[in-house]
């Protein structure tokens, strides 16, 4: 059984979130969840999530559908943003727990979506880790980010599919 699940964010969650402790080597590379959250509640095509474990808000991140075209790789992509996991709550594999069940989530709340996307900075070493032992896949692309090169990464929610039937 799962030890945290993945939740549409309220406005209940934003005590929570408004108490999310990054460590500095972090700051650079994500966002606190209440500098974004705001935001991305004004947005349409922008849904934060909480991860939460029991009812505790453990970790964070927004999901962008129709993200800018350098940020995707298929035409009905979802970009995931400012993924953080609260420090208290890191190193409990929490952040790959919620990577691993993200593909589902998405499929129930976007059906349309075929991909997931994300930028991570080349520097972010832990990240790409992360993101590599859950199924993700370097596409080669890169941008620009606030602090360097980013690579986009993504995981193919049809290619998952067809491997699942």
């Amino acid at each position: 059984m799962s030890v945290v699940k993945l939740h549409m964010y309220t406005n209940e969650h934003y005590e929570q979130c408004d108490a999310f402790i990054l460590p500095e080597e972090q700051v650079q590379f994500t966002s606190f969840p209440t500098d974004v959250v705001t935001d991305a509640v004004a947005h349409p095509d922008k849904f934060p999530v909480v991860i939460k474990k029991d009812d505790l808000v453990v970790g964070f991140f927004i999901l962008h559908l129709n993200p800018p075209k350098t940020h995707r790789t298929h035409e009905q992509s979802v970009l995931l943003r400012a993924f953080s996991i609260d420090a208290r709550h890191q190193h409990q594999g929490y952040a790959k727990e919620a990577m691993m069940q993200l593909p589902e989530f998405v499929h129930h709340h976007f059906p349309e979506v075929t991909a997931i996307t994300l930028a991570v900075n080349k520097k972010n070493i832990a990240a790409k880790s992360l993101y590599f032992k859950t199924g993700y896949v370097d596409t080669l692309q890169s941008v620009m980010g606030p602090i360097g090169e980013q690579h986009i990464l993504a995981f193919d929610l049809e290619k998952e599919s067809r491997l699942k039937h």
